[in-house]
């Protein structure tokens, strides 16, 4: 469902900082010089992607195109709150035909191991032996310029030597972001257009917690994978946003699981009250779990040509502020149904937001997707049922 806002008059600041890396400061902020501005907020992860385009001096855009990558994003309301943050993961430059492109910086892998299964030659025919993990290898040049990008790879049917050779030569390629570039003619004009993506996507760090066995509540779970990250500035310590969920997992892992994974496992699983719970990287790239609205958060009537949305004390509220997990009730859809069903998930006139994405181009526009959650997948991985997702 699209709607096109009421808020066409509103301002925005994009701002714009060095990447970490850099020491962080402020560079600069945007304004008339960014068109078409997107982006989009998941139930999980928070948010996610983002994309704008730049037309602008030669310079400036020569500046992008050799420092923009990483550079950390913020959006602000003239209320100053937050509407979307992230970092640029790749930048294309468009000239005369040429479309060259830079990045992203998530393909990059500067911290690399490879889990695989070593060949027995003494034997006739030679035969793959148990599995193994080669030693850890690094790029400490690379990772001194875009922060620690770990990666697995996965090997079959090789000699140790091997292993470590083709590890070490996976780390030598990509320890700097990919350049493509193709061309076809076109026209004069130099333009810029940049991918953001949120802090939640650089959660892709191998989580291991080897000190203690027995279990461990949902919420200390999380902690402790945060706690893990390498980059331990890139996400805030502030957990004050980590709700209290006592549901217990097993604490012993050593399974070299994605943190971003197991993060995805774990909001699958509900409290003791089988209440459905969120996850993702918001403002100030602080974590958020919070149990899921139970009630209607929002309303908007159909028949509003500029299809306002109201929050429960009637108050109106702008589309870029929405979250997802919430409820939205349609007022004048189908009146004759009366009250709102006490069970949300039944009333077709509810909606529960799973996906925001918002235009900002003028009118602005916001699209929700929404559905119904499954309570079978949630209440299977409370019992500890594996291979389910939301």
């Amino acid at each position: 469902m699209s709607i096109k806002s009421a808020y066409s008059g509103e301002n925005f600041t994009i701002s714009v900082y060095d990447r970490f890396t850099r020491g962080g400061g402020w560079l600069t902020d945007l304004d008339i010089s960014v068109q078409n501005w997107r982006h989009s907020i998941s139930a999980f992860g928070g948010f996610d992607t983002a994309s704008f385009e730049l037309i602008d001096h030669p310079t400036v855009i020569e500046d992008w195109v050799q420092d923009g990558l990483f550079r950390p994003i913020v959006v602000k309301d003239r209320y100053l709150s937050t509407i979307w943050e992230g970092f640029v993961d790749s930048i294309t430059i468009n000239h005369a035909g040429l479309s060259i492109t830079h990045g992203p910086v998530t393909t990059i892998a500067n911290r690399v191991f490879a889990i695989y299964s070593g060949v027995d030659t003494s034997v006739y025919p030679p035969q793959i032996g148990v599995r193994k993990k080669t030693p850890t290898f690094n790029n400490s040049a690379s990772q001194a310029e875009w922060g620690i990008w770990p990666e697995i790879l996965s090997l079959a049917g090789v000699s140790d030597a091997n292993a470590d050779q083709l590890v070490e030569f996976y780390l030598q390629e990509h320890g700097n972001p990919e350049i493509n570039s193709n061309f076809a003619f076109g026209n004069q004009e130099i333009s810029l257009s940049v991918h953001c993506i949120g802090w939640y996507h650089t959660l892709k760090y191998p989580f291991n917690y080897t000190t203690n066995s027995g279990t461990v509540t949902i919420s200390e779970r999380i902690a402790q994978i945060l706690a893990a990250n390498p980059n331990n500035s890139w996400i805030s310590s502030d957990l004050t946003r980590i709700a209290n969920n006592t549901t217990a997992v097993p604490q012993f892992e050593d399974d070299d699981q994605l943190a971003l994974e197991h993060l995805r496992g774990l909001t699958v699983m509900v409290d003791g009250n089988f209440v459905r719970y969120l996850f993702g990287i918001y403002e100030d790239r602080q974590a958020v779990y919070q149990p899921a609205s139970e009630e209607i958060d929002y309303t908007i009537e159909l028949a509003d040509p500029h299809q306002q949305i109201f929050d429960s004390a009637g108050a109106a509220v702008p589309p870029w502020m929405i979250r997802p997990g919430t409820w939205i009730f349609f007022n004048d859809f189908l009146p004759g149904l009366g009250a709102p069903n006490t069970n949300l998930s039944a009333d077709k006139r509810t909606v529960r937001v799973e996906n925001i994405q918002f235009d900002m181009r003028t009118p602005y526009a916001i699209q929700f997707s929404g559905g119904t959650s499954s309570r079978y997948e949630h209440r299977s991985a409370k019992l500890g049922l594996r291979g389910m997702e939301s």
